[in-house]
């Protein structure tokens, strides 16, 4: 049943937190997988010529592939995927989306023309929809909110070292591929290049997954109603009316950090084809260099981050996140849209790097603000809800919308302009939507504060 706002809930019995070694190990072991969701997700985007000379296709097309297939699946089967983790052993449901987002990714290396990859791509969005939620509720019952947002940084870090190894080995892997006379995979037989690459990344994973059994179940903590087999105070319908209740902090949670994500990750898909056809630079260069940027920014940034966004919230800041990205945005506009219309590589790695570096902690900072602000009954349906709203905006908006940019607006062959675009219009209306929203946040915090466990 809904909780009438101002009420107090009733809530679990305030039990000790896991031992802090055994969090972390946790905490690391998920952004392992992390990192692989996002090797896996990623790669695909330093094989967009090969791939549009093999198998034909547009880059209006590749922009599917990469965003609106992965994003609408992601966020259909995030939805189911979230229900679940409020009910069921996240431990399992994280054990088979690992295994079938690296069958998926496999399997595009089978594909034999659009469709099939379309089809791959639909595999690999609805796997990877099962570890954000799952993987967020279980940190989140690991660490007290004080050292919650350093905690989701550090599992963010598997976001920003992924995609930089899958520039940076993958870059490395597919020059040695292309240098083969021919690719023959035990099994398989002969495969072109770029679907030897899908196959070599893929595969492991399926045995990587057993390692989520390694990690404990933690117990449920900030739950609000004692009855926790009462279905009514969970799912969509419950997490609905909870959202109803904080109408003003979910807008603008929703829409600043959405507004961030289409330009970052939009940005993102097209990184690698850009410095190829600006620069010149070969695969593995491509690799090394954007490899370098994302590792070195991502790491710096999600550390500087947590640090900073949990000081500040110890300090009595209950609107940290929201403050924190919005200034980081605004900083980091001028850096992106220098790098990405610059003609010299050198320019553009080094304000990536720093746009990286600020942008980087994204999940973050938007998982430990919902975190912090919604019971433990609906975390996983609330990351869930925010990933299928941000997946079909970002993931599937943001690649197209630089595409036709660059093809309608500046003439074709000009991705480096439509990406400055797309950050020049979503960064600065994100930061001014979070920090209006800095009210609505102190707010729901204050209010979230009698039923979290402290």
């Amino acid at each position: 049943m809904a909780v009438a706002e101002g009420a107090r809930p009733t809530t679990q019995t305030s039990k000790p937190y896991p031992p802090a070694a055994l969090g972390w190990y946790s905490t690391v072991l998920l952004a392992l997988l992390y990192w692989l969701s996002i090797l896996d997700r990623t790669v695909i985007s330093l094989l967009v010529d090969p791939i549009k000379a093999d198998i034909g296709i547009t880059d209006v097309q590749f922009g599917m592939l990469h965003g609106l297939a992965f994003a609408v699946t992601f966020s259909v089967f995030g939805l189911l995927a979230g229900a679940m983790a409020d009910k069921y052993n996240r431990r399992v449901i994280i054990f088979a989306s690992v295994s079938i987002w690296s069958i998926a990714t496999a399997a595009c290396g089978l594909a034999k023309n659009f469709t099939h990859l379309l089809l791959a791509r639909v595999g690999v969005g609805a796997g990877e929809a099962g570890l954000n939620p799952c993987a967020t509720s279980m940190i989140t019952d690991l660490f007290p909110p004080r050292r919650l947002t350093l905690a989701l940084a550090v599992y963010a870090l598997g976001a920003s070292v992924g995609a930089g190894c899958a520039f940076l080995f993958g870059g490395m892997l597919i020059d040695y591929i292309y240098g083969l006379d021919g690719v023959v995979l035990p099994v398989v037989g002969e495969v072109a290049p770029w679907q030897a690459v899908f196959l070599i990344i893929g595969v492991p994973g399926v045995a990587i997954s057993l390692l989520s059994f390694s990690m404990p179940e933690p117990a449920r903590r900030g739950v609000r109603t004692a009855g926790q087999g009462d279905t009514g105070t969970r799912g969509y319908a419950a997490l609905w009316r909870f959202m109803r209740s904080r109408p003003r902090f979910f807008s603008y949670h929703y829409a600043g950090f959405g507004m961030a994500s289409t330009a970052f990750a939009g940005a993102a898909a097209w990184y690698p084809a850009h410095m190829g056809r600006t620069f010149g630079w070969s695969g593995t260069e491509i690799g090394l260099g954007m490899g370098a940027a994302m590792i070195g920014g991502g790491i710096l940034g999600k550390f500087l981050c947590g640090f900073c966004v949990d000081a500040l919230f110890q300090r009595g800041h209950k609107d940290a996140q929201f403050l924190w990205y919005a200034l980081c945005m605004l900083v980091a506009l001028p850096f992106g849209v220098i790098g990405t219309t610059s003609d010299s590589p050198w320019v553009f790695l080094s304000c990536i790097s720093v746009f990286m570096m600020l942008l980087s902690p994204l999940n973050a900072v938007y998982v430990s603000s919902l975190n912090l602000t919604t019971p433990n009954e609906l975390r996983g349906a609330g990351v869930a809800l925010y990933g299928a709203t941000i997946g079909l905006i970002a993931l599937s908006v943001g690649p197209i919308l630089i595409a036709a940019f660059s093809d309608h607006l500046y003439g074709g062959n000009a991705i480096g302009y439509g990406l400055a675009t797309v950050m020049g219009i979503f960064l600065p209306l994100g930061a001014v939507t979070l920090l209006a929203g800095r009210p609505s946040m102190r707010d729901a915090v204050t209010a979230a504060e009698e039923w979290q466990d402290n």
